[in-house]
């Protein structure tokens, strides 16, 4: 199975840290964040990539080369705007097609310890174009108030888990989806996935389907986040950072 890391944005908000670095080459523990992204595919059996860039991607594309360090193969989507998610898709079309084979979409800033194999084995049973993976471990960043019906405040949890699925950005899709977002017309405009191709799926009853699970993810969008994750000692980052292997193969 192939595989499309989107690395493009220009991490606006992370600025002025990506001022000068894109952000899947801000330095963590040792490595650039995005490499934190493929050791777990590439563990787990990967061997083809796709990366979609276009900010700052000499950078990107200096450090991770054709993959040899890794023992993978790694190809270069670029472009020259914005083309949201669905877009970055569409521009990577040629590289990702034809295999016969569903592709996996991973977001360049997320660390996610996603049981990939299962994911695939899940996409695979419903047979369906889009499968979104899940997860219900996730704090709120606000605390949630207990109010009663005479508006009086009974409880309040302070950044609680919402214990509902919620998309971690990482998805698997057939090259079936092509057609669709090319209905959008993605030269002319930016196309998100979940934004515009999805909704417009579920309007015409093509099943889309959610893959849950308990796994813990860190979407490093913010410069808190990141700050966060720069903060672990020895002992807290080895439970977040992928140093280990999966038995799983793909």
């Amino acid at each position: 199975m192939k595989a499309l890391i989107l690395a493009a944005g220009r991490g606006t908000r992370l600025r002025p840290l990506t001022d000068y670095v894109p952000k899947p080459m801000l330095p963590l523990h040792g490595r650039p964040l995005m490499e934190w992204v493929l050791l777990p595919l590439i563990a787990c059996g990967i061997r083809d990539f796709v990366i979609a860039v276009s900010y700052l991607s000499e950078q990107i594309e200096n450090y991770f080369g054709g993959g040899e360090r890794w023992g993978v193969r790694i190809n270069y989507s670029r472009g020259g705007r914005p083309a949201g998610k669905a877009g970055e898709i569409w521009r990577a079309r040629d590289l990702l097609q034809p295999s016969g084979e569903p592709f996996l979409v991973a977001p360049g800033d997320t660390i996610c310890h996603l049981d990939y194999p299962a994911f695939l084995d899940f996409h695979r049973l419903h047979g369906g174009l889009v499968s979104i993976a899940c997860s219900t471990s996730y704090r709120l960043e606000v605390g949630i108030a207990e109010i009663d019906r005479r508006h009086r405040v009974r409880g309040f949890r302070e950044k609680s888990n919402l214990g509902q699925p919620v998309s971690t950005g990482a998805y698997i899709l057939d090259e079936r989806l092509f057609p669709c977002i090319e209905g959008f017309k993605p030269e002319t405009r930016e196309i998100d996935l979940p934004g515009d191709v999805f909704p417009r799926l579920l309007e015409d009853g093509v099943p889309v389907y959610g893959y849950v699970d308990d796994f813990p993810w860190w979407d490093v969008g913010r410069i808190n986040d990141y700050e966060n994750l720069l903060r672990l000692d020895q002992a807290e980052a080895a439970q977040v950072l992928p140093w280990g292997s999966s038995d799983g193969h793909l």
